[in-house]
């Protein structure tokens, strides 16, 4: 017995020495670098309205005494790091990696490149204190400028900061530059929002729920401190045991260095107070709908809406989307017609943050168009030109990845210097009876298509809405059976290869018996072995149909005010003209197949359902000689005969290796032809 007991001491010691050792043993960021600073450090910044705003400062492990970099900063409203526990330390102590201990991939890449990383949570989240009273909120923008003071005043900086992020992230990139502080130097907004209203939580004015219900509790529970909500899923809740064990090992929102940290943290927390931003954006009717807690609209916080500010700072932007990205690509287009800001813009088949490739013509979890080193390469390269005196600053230019064009070999990637593209012609193809798309206007004086709206119509697949919840990969599936309750329209097969790229625009002549609905159309690919892929899609609220003379910011199609004063209801049975622009798009339409749109009036899976209460619509789409319902598909012409040294043309990142370009004389699309050619794709 007594032996037991010794052995009993014994163990509960030297569990007591390990736990101890564990505490005291630095983790990789708590070690100094040669210039004598923690290579990762947590602390406050107080703003001009006393607010304290929490970041995470990650130096170089090789900074020497005397050596002065820049700064890298991203801001965002998720946290910008997790605590690390005491079986954390435990981890460390054997040599393991410790939850919330590692710089995450950018950090790590810029750190190792001689930058600072500043990782920052504003206002009301994370360790900041404050109320977050709107997403982007000019209040939360102007935190920035006394981080940006507090920045230059340290001995390791060289005066010089770059901002940049991923979605949230990137956008407030963007803005920082409102701040005009002779510091910014560059900027990189990647994946983000150029108008999050219309081009994220209510495209087309339809609320999009399945994104904004998953965000809202997200960030809701990060606001909260509670970190088995967060890691909870539909399919297992992390709750009792579970939910201890989850807290032991991964810990929560990151405290900042200081002896009170934790109760600081706490502090914190029961400040936030942050509102419900599901019901926020529910409450985006129109785009002059009051924005959360604040005394002004989404447009008085968002990029297009600050337009003046942003160009008056002169601060160049490294922008990079993904065609299947929301419509993150189409805000960048955007810009890039109407900013004067030097611009460097890449579009590829990329999933939101760039790590899936969503080229519909090659396999789900495919290899990406551009690789993850070289997107982190080019942006460095950008930054090094600004902030290090590195190289070149890079020409203002659009780069885009033509999809479905990797058939023997890495596919094309094109180069402009404006949008839209110098050779960039439209042709217009109307409804015809049997489900026929012609170049040839109907001569019937009467003719009508009837669609009984289904609301259990759903867009099957992960969407392009869904990646930007996790970064997933987007892939719609079953075509036939996604669009089986709407109205399918189809060009004959076309005769040579087309390049599409741009806006396909949609213009219906449309009644209906209910004031209000949905309308959602598809591209789609048809090959001749039937195989169907999703190109774009385009949605449009009815009460909003009425064209704008002069849009907010460039439109490549029909534009919409979303304004109140502008919003009507259908008339009943009355033929109405529906114009709307599907999301911007380029791919290779190879000979042999044929393109495909569908016309519903529902998405369950993604939008809510208009009206949102009674029968469903009944609609008339008409295509007579008056009422002429069509499509405009937008062509460039790419000479198989043309130099690639010269040619604006010519693929510019076949094996990563850029080309100097110049622009081609405009040309008609070829007519297609009755009968399918040899499949190419």
């Amino acid at each position: 017995m007594k032996l037991f007991r010794r052995l009993l001491v014994a163990v509960t010691i030297l569990g007591v020495l390990i736990v101890v050792g564990a505490q005291l043993k630095q983790l990789p960021g708590e070690k100094p670098n040669p210039a004598g600073f923690a290579i990762n450090s947590a602390h406050f910044v107080t703003t001009s309205d006393g607010t304290r705003i929490a970041f995470d400062l990650w130096l170089p492990a090789d900074l020497e005494a005397d050596q002065q970099i820049p700064a890298l900063v991203e801001g965002s409203r998720y946290w910008r790091a997790t605590r690390v526990t005491t079986i954390g330390r435990l981890f460390n102590l054997f040599g393991l990696s410790a939850p919330g201990s590692e710089p995450d991939s950018f950090t790590r890449y810029f750190n190792a490149r001689d930058y600072a990383y500043l990782k920052v949570e504003v206002r009301g989240t994370g360790a900041s204190f404050g109320v977050h009273d709107a997403e982007y909120s000019r209040e939360e923008i102007a935190d920035y400028a006394a981080l940006f003071d507090w920045i230059v005043a340290q001995p390791w900086s060289n005066g010089r900061i770059g901002a940049l992020g991923v979605s949230y992230a990137g956008t407030t990139a963007e803005l920082v530059t409102t701040l005009q502080h002779p510091a910014l130097q560059a900027v990189a907004p990647l994946y983000a929002d150029f108008d999050a209203q219309y081009g994220l939580v209510t495209p087309g004015g339809v609320y999009q729920p399945a994104f904004v219900e998953a965000w809202n509790s997200l960030v809701s529970a990060m606001d909260r401190d509670d970190l088995c909500a967060i890691m909870s899923s539909e399919n297992e809740r992390i709750e009792g045991l579970k939910c201890l064990i989850a807290k032991a090992v991964a810990g929560g929102a990151k405290p900042v260095d200081d002896p009170e940290g934790m109760a600081l943290l706490r502090q914190a927390i029961a400040e936030h107070d942050s509102p419900d931003v599901q019901k926020m954006v529910e409450a985006l009717v129109y785009r002059d709908s009051p924005w959360g807690n604040v005394d002004y609209t989404t447009r008085d916080a968002l990029p297009y809406g600050r337009k003046a500010e942003i160009e008056a700072s002169g601060v160049p932007m490294y922008v990079m989307t993904g065609w299947h990205d929301a419509a993150t690509t189409d805000g960048a287009l955007s810009r890039f017609a109407s900013f004067s800001n030097r611009q460097t813009v890449i579009i590829g088949p990329f999933s939101h943050g760039g790590a899936r490739d969503t080229d519909p013509y090659q396999p789900v979890a495919g290899e990406l168009a551009m690789s993850g080193a070289d997107q982190m390469r080019e942006l460095e390269q950008f930054f090094a030109a600004y902030l290090h005196d590195q190289g070149e600053p890079p020409p203002v230019r659009l780069r885009y990845f033509v999809q479905g064009s990797r058939l023997n070999g890495p596919g094309q990637w094109r180069e402009v210097t404006q949008w839209p593209p110098a050779d960039l012609v439209r042709g217009d193809w109307y409804l015809h009876a049997d489900g026929r798309l012609e170049t040839e206007p109907p001569r019937a004086s009467t003719a009508v298509e009837t669609l009984t709206v289904d609301y259990t119509a759903a867009a099957a697949g992960a969407s392009r809405w869904l990646t930007q919840l996790n970064g997933s990969d987007v892939a719609y599936l079953d075509r036939d059976t996604a669009t089986a309750t709407g109205l399918n329209f189809v060009t004959p097969a076309f005769t040579e290869d087309r390049e599409l790229t741009g806006n396909v625009i949609i213009d219906l002549w449309l009644s209906s018996d209910r004031e209000d609905g949905a309308v959602h159309v598809y591209l789609d690919d048809v090959a001749p072995d039937g195989q169907v892929r999703y190109l774009s899609e385009g949605v449009l609220r009815l009460i909003h149909r009425a064209p704008q003379s002069q849009p907010f910011y460039p439109q490549f199609g029909p534009a919409h005010s979303f304004l109140e004063a502008d919003a009507a209801p259908m008339p009943s049975n009355v033929a109405q003209q529906v114009s709307l622009s599907l999301f911007a798009t380029s791919a290779l339409i190879r000979a042999g197949h044929k393109l495909r749109i569908a016309i519903t009036g529902a998405d369950s899976e993604s939008f809510a359902r208009y009206p949102a209460a009674g029968s469903a619509p009944s609609w008339q789409i008409h295509r007579s000689a008056a009422m002429p319902s069509k499509i405009s598909l937008p062509f460039r012409d790419h000479p198989e005969t043309a130099s690639p040294a010269t040619a604006d043309t010519a693929p510019v990142h076949q094996a990563e290796t850029p080309a100097s370009l110049r622009s081609q004389l405009p040309a008609l699309p070829a007519a297609p032809s009755e009968t399918p050619a040899a499949d190419n794709g």
